[in-house]
């Protein structure tokens, strides 16, 4: 386990605008890494495709089933290459020491090897910020996309982090989008009858796999919730521990 460790995902809607193609959303990145900077303690951070990758990625009509598109593959890759260095220059604006790697390095069949806890538990103790992101990888059947959402997943059962922090352009999880006052605090099961609402050009699931994976987390024992990213005050209180969304309670928690 890394003591004390947190990793943030921040979502797509949070780095970028995902109802323009291929928009970075500056200032929501900028008061990000500013949390980050004033929080007291070790950050891991994963961020999604927003209207970058996904735009590329529904155009092409590819998602997590194996393609042989070269040409999308390139695009999509091409755009998250793009967006990761945004964020990252942000970051360094901001004097974080940014680790920055994709995860096609960090995966062997579908897995991340123990040695790459290694690398990153150095790397924390070095007071770097590790960072990757959404992206396509190569599989025995060709390229395919893997979720910012399931790496958290993977980086979790690798590192056993203190806590997770789903970053998102809402305040948590409703029973209802459409009705405010419908914000779940607490969920410990996956039978609530959920609306679900889904843009267009996200291929990785949306919400519904974000909290499929969210559960995921907390059956193994470590804290996760999903908050108001683009809110600067609720987002530090969800890094320090804070309940200021949706928690999710586990079968370990």
């Amino acid at each position: 386990m890394v003591k004390r460790l947190t990793i943030i995902k921040l979502g797509g809607s949070v780095v970028t605008n995902k109802l323009k193609p291929l928009t970075f959303n500056y200032n929501s990145v900028d008061n990000i890494a500013k949390i980050i900077k004033n929080f007291d303690g070790p950050v891991m951070i994963v961020h999604g495709a927003g209207s970058f990758g996904h735009y590329y990625a529904k155009y092409y009509g590819v998602s997590d089933k194996p393609t042989r598109s070269i040409k999308s593959v390139i695009k999509i890759r091409d755009s998250m290459q793009l967006l990761n260095s945004k964020i990252i220059n942000v970051f360094q604006k901001n004097k974080l020491d940014t680790f920055s790697f994709s995860p096609i390095y960090m995966y062997n069949n579908n897995k991340i090897p123990n040695s790459w806890k290694k690398i990153l538990t150095h790397s924390l103790s070095f007071g770097l910020l590790p960072t990757t992101f959404g992206d396509v990888l190569l599989g025995s059947k060709g390229f395919y996309i893997i979720s910012g959402d399931v790496i958290v997943l993977d980086l979790c059962r690798l590192l056993k982090p203190s806590r997770v922090v789903f970053a998102s352009n809402i305040d948590g999880i409703y029973e209802d989008i459409d009705d405010k006052s419908s914000l779940i605090p607490k969920i410990s099961d996956l039978h609530n009858n959920f609306k679900f609402s889904k843009l267009d050009y996200d291929v990785t699931g949306g919400i519904k796999t974000k909290i499929t994976q969210s559960m995921k987390i907390a059956n193994l024992g470590i804290e996760v919730q999903i908050t108001n990213g683009l809110n600067s005050h609720t987002l530090m209180k969800a890094l320090k521990g804070e309940h200021v969304g949706t928690l999710f309670i586990g079968d370990k928690s």
